[in-house]
């Protein structure tokens, strides 16, 4: 374990030296504060009430608009990153809860309310980046200097905008980086299997992107990545309808169509073969 020094040490001390304990305990807030807690409380209330539908199943929108977009980021997938920012209304403030049902308020004042839901971005665009493999000290690098520099924006525009360009780099930094040790050759198939999950990708596609014949491809797919070309897009198609199945109320047979599996069986054997369970079962275990 890295040498800890003065107060982190103290803390890393302090909790393990905490032990659990079976009975239940009351937590009860200093006085200087317990007005300030009682009013957060009051308001969360309010705000799941509000955000309930029917027999008071929480809508989970907002969640699943969040898995998504740390999905695409933890994978490094720029063209679907692209398409999400373009899809954005230029000059609209996309951190006013009164327009967007997705947005909490946390501030009165539109500069605040804007900055602390940057923040919450970059903490999730930081999460998924380390989730896909982006080592930690520049994950955090990238998150740190995006807050230092958001703090000099004075209008909410420019928040907005910046917002898109730290969703674009912290995705573009996990593909550069997962592709860091790959070919020129290799990546340009990767990333074309990465935009085409939704097409029936041939081994000739691959080598009309590269310039290089069938055989060539082959071989490179199984010495830098040690599989056939037809396995890893599987692969990828998989971990695509995996995610999807969590997201989205897509049938098996449509998820199956959506992804150009053969036949509807096949998607449901080659789930099971890569995951344990059918995709049903998956779907049913993880809502």
């Amino acid at each position: 374990m890295a040498q800890l020094s003065g107060s982190s040490k103290e803390l890393y001390d302090l909790l393990n030296s905490i032990e659990a304990s079976n009975t239940d305990v009351v937590f009860t807030p200093a006085p200087i504060i317990k007005k300030t807690r009682d009013s957060i409380l009051k308001d969360f209330r309010t705000q799941v009430f509000i955000e309930t539908e029917g027999e008071g199943t929480p809508i989970s929108y907002k969640r699943t608009a969040e898995k998504a977009i740390e999905y695409y980021i933890s994978t490094g997938n720029v063209p679907k990153i692209l398409a999400f920012i373009d899809s954005f209304t230029p000059e609209t403030n996309h951190y006013n809860p009164q327009e967007f049902c997705d947005i909490g308020e946390v501030s009165d004042n539109p500069i605040l309310q804007a900055f602390s839901m940057f923040v919450s971005g970059i903490t999730l665009y930081t999460r998924a980046a380390i989730a896909g493999g982006l080592p930690e000290h520049i994950s955090y690098a990238l998150s740190d200097n995006y807050i230092k520099y958001a703090l000099s924006l004075k209008d909410v525009i420019s928040i907005n905008r910046l917002q898109d360009c730290s969703l674009y780099d912290f995705t573009s930094q996990v593909r550069d980086y997962k592709y860091r040790k790959y070919g020129l050759h290799l990546r340009k198939c990767l990333e074309y299997i990465s935009r085409h999950l939704h097409d029936k990708i041939s081994l000739e596609d691959l080598s009309q992107v590269t310039g290089k014949s069938s055989s060539y491809i082959s071989k490179l797919f199984v010495d830098e990545l040690g599989m056939r070309p037809t396995v890893y897009i599987r692969k990828e198609k998989l971990e695509y309808a995996r995610n999807a199945l969590e997201l989205t109320d897509f049938s098996v047979s449509a998820l199956s169509d959506l992804l150009a599996f053969p036949s509807t069986s096949a998607f449901i054997s080659y789930f099971k073969a890569e995951y344990g369970c059918t995709p049903l079962e998956y779907k049913n275990t993880s809502n």
